[in-house]
């Protein structure tokens, strides 16, 4: 294939497989800040095949994502780096300069604040969050695809959600 036709062929595989590719991972990952690494190095693989001439199928790229959950944690317990936490000094911030710089702060250190509250949480908050506030699915969606009740899920969401409520009561006086 052309690089042209590669390459307009990956844009209609990512958007046709991207959500249900990246629910796969969060359900299935140990540490949610892994899910941008591993559904990079999915994509990757994924254009080195179309690069080939093969078709890829949705079964197919299932496989591929269960293939790479694999080898990244593998690659982590080899190397002993792997970690819950982020290396502040590695993290960067690029705001645009036309934002308010006071507000790009608080927005920061309250991303930060409820990061840092989730990362010592369970796994599965963790997941529940990432599949509510940033892939938008609902309840009964999550508790499908995390094999919990409808009721499990909300009492993790709103449970933790009252927790949050209370340290940033804490953090404003």
């Amino acid at each position: 294939m052309a690089k042209k036709e590669t390459l307009k062929e990956f844009e209609k595989v990512y958007n046709a497989t991207y959500n249900d590719i990246t629910k796969y991972v969060v359900c299935h990952c140990k540490n949610i800040t892994d899910v941008e690494d591993i559904l990079q190095n999915i994509y990757c693989s994924v254009y080195n095949i179309l690069l080939k001439e093969k078709m890829i199928t949705k079964e197919y790229m299932l496989g591929i994502a269960k293939h790479k959950i694999k080898d990244y944690y593998r690659f982590c317990y080899n190397e002993k780096w792997m970690t819950l936490f982020f290396n502040k000094e590695e993290q960067e911030y690029n705001y645009p300069s036309s934002i308010n710089i006071e507000k790009s702060i608080t927005l920061k250190l309250d991303t930060e604040l409820v990061w840092n509250f989730l990362k010592r949480k369970k796994v599965i908050i963790f997941q529940i969050f990432y599949l509510y506030y940033v892939l938008e699915l609902t309840i009964k969606e999550i508790a499908s695809l995390l094999h919990l009740t409808e009721s499990n899920v909300k009492h993790y969401l709103y449970r933790t959600l009252h927790e949050l409520q209370e340290i940033v009561k804490k953090e404003e006086i």
